[in-house]
């Protein structure tokens, strides 16, 4: 991420309309470091201050910066999941175990019969629980080597989880059911159907207020907070604008109240919740965009495409008023 020519020292302001652009860059940027791991669909989650734990089939590889590779775990069986940790570590799921790995790569405590194979798998940000969901039921579980018992619920097919930061709320996508929330503190159960396309993406809000989601024709921000006793389901602040093409993946600004999104036709947008205006971050083409992440700080925005390409964009601070 080091960049010896960042956006901000490109700036560069008018004197007679005070408009800001952004100068070319005079200096290639650095180039990729490209590491061979499985011709198998593998998962793959961030580990200590600049590795990343990589699946292949049975095996647990682990991924330096710079790539090296070396072997971490065997597990015998395949894996179904990895995830990160808030506290730092990876969750691993594997044969209807979850096993959790400390920082260095080193096991931590193993959970036997923690569930079938997993499709859903995350860890609360106190990292006191994590969810998993497996054989179309939804399994919380308390974090550590000896589980507190099972709350359990049995609600479909479920391909996506996301705790919000307050810990109160699960986000979840549940197949033919479209996204489904659940309040751990009374196990009330809001379902929000009639999505046209399988939810693929959630992200909350800093302050839980929000959940965002991708499978519409455009941003879907549900206000959680509006969910009082007498309401069924929570309000829809329109964002962004509609467009003919599905939202693939969508992420929340870390401190702010922006969302990215990222389209079937590879465009890539920021809007405010709950306003029309976008910021066009990368306009259509090379493919559909996959994966969306803002960093912890907020001032880089992450992407990748099904046609290969791979971005990350630096705002300058001032950018974002």
């Amino acid at each position: 991420m080091t960049d010896i020519e960042p956006p901000q020292d490109r700036c560069r302001v008018a004197l007679d309309g005070g408009r800001t652009t952004i100068s070319p860059r005079r200096k290639p940027v650095p180039p990729l470091t490209k590491v061979a791991i499985s011709d198998a669909p593998f998962h793959l989650a961030p580990i200590g201050t600049s590795g990343f734990i990589a699946s292949d089939r049975s095996r647990l590889l682990n991924v330096s910066a710079t790539g090296v590779t070396h072997l971490a775990a065997n597990h015998g069986s395949a894996i179904d999941l990895v995830v990160p940790v808030q506290a730092g570590g990876i969750l691993a799921a594997s044969g209807g175990s979850v096993i959790y790995y400390d920082s260095n790569g080193d096991v931590g405590w193993l959970q036997e019969r923690a569930g079938g194979n997993a499709s859903a798998m995350a860890v609360s940000r106190d990292g006191r629980r994590f969810a998993v969901g497996a054989d179309s039921c939804l399994l919380i579980r308390a974090f550590g080597p000896r589980p507190e018992p099972t709350a359990s619920f049995e609600i479909g097919s479920i391909s996506n989880l996301s705790w919000s930061p307050d810990g109160s709320w699960l986000a979840m996508s549940v197949a033919r059911t479209g996204v489904l929330l659940v309040r751990l503190a009374d196990a009330r159960i809001v379902r929000i159907p009639g999505y046209p396309a399988r939810v693929a993406s959630l992200s909350w809000s800093a302050d839980s207020r929000i959940l965002v989601t991708s499978g519409g024709y455009r941003m879907i921000a549900w206000d959680v907070s509006s969910l009082g006793d007498a309401r069924e389901q929570p309000i829809n602040r329109a964002t962004g604008r509609a467009r003919f093409v599905l939202v693939e993946a969508v992420d929340m600004h870390p401190e702010r109240q922006l969302v990215a999104a990222g389209y079937g036709d590879g465009m890539v947008v920021v809007a405010r919740i709950g306003e029309p205006d976008e910021l066009v971050v990368k306009p259509p083409g090379r493919g559909p965009v996959h994966a969306l992440q803002w960093s912890h700080d907020g001032q880089h925005l992450a992407f990748g495409t099904g046609d290969g390409e791979a971005a990350i964009v630096t705002f300058p601070p001032h950018i974002f008023k």
